[in-house]
């Protein structure tokens, strides 16, 4: 297995780990939210092959930088980020499943990555994208100091591919936010930036969702 070129972070009760077996295997086991929140599904870990592979290419060397965000053994969070991105940090794939809501650990995990950047790897700024429906997100992000600088419609596969399969009654609760153009399903999506030192608030208020 690949070694990861970068630590194990610590602070807010978690640690932020490079992905490895153990986890991986973990976060196949992780409860899912099913449409329209495809993209956050991870039950491919399952399969030992196909974990592998996945936990290998979260650890080779390159612009982007894998964490699993982990409290008293167990995986609870998972987060990415593009250092080399030409908007400044990209964060993606910030993801926490329905169980391991309520306990703020998407902003303790977000607060924690960030401050070890704003050191580590210092860029003008913070960037990352949440789709328009992922209301519980964007309170998360608020708290953080984010803010929301575009809005646009995306193509994401797996979004795209769900909206295929399911009924227009299905579709009813984000109807606003797609849209069938040139063929394929858009999603509206928020670009949020946020500035280095900015303040954040890590207060539990209430369950905050998976998000990009």
């Amino acid at each position: 297995m690949a070694e990861a070129t970068y630590p194990q972070l610590e602070g807010e009760g978690l640690a932020l780990r490079p992905w490895d077996e153990d986890l991986a295997e973990q976060m196949g086991n992780w409860g899912v939210r099913g449409f329209p929140y495809h993209a956050f599904d991870l039950l491919h870990l399952k399969d030992p092959v196909k974990r592998a592979l996945t936990v290998e290419s979260c650890r080779e060397e390159g612009p982007h930088r894998h964490f699993v965000a982990v409290e008293d053994g167990v995986a609870v969070g998972r987060v990415s980020v593009n250092l080399r991105d030409p908007t400044g940090s990209y964060i993606w794939a910030v993801h926490v499943p329905p169980e391991h809501e309520g306990r703020a650990v998407c902003r303790r995990m977000l607060a924690v990555l960030m401050r070890w950047l704003e050191v580590e790897h210092p860029r003008p700024s913070f960037a990352l994208t949440a789709n328009a429906f992922n209301e519980h997100a964007h309170r998360a992000y608020g708290a953080l100091g984010f803010e929301v600088a575009e809005t646009r419609w995306n193509y994401d596969r797996e979004i795209a591919e769900a909206l295929w399969r399911v009924t227009p009654k299905q579709r009813e609760p984000v109807q606003r936010l797609i849209r069938f153009q040139n063929g394929r399903w858009q999603t509206k999506v928020h670009i949020f930036r946020r500035q280095p030192g900015a303040p954040m608030d890590l207060g539990i208020r209430e369950s905050e969702g998976a998000a990009t």
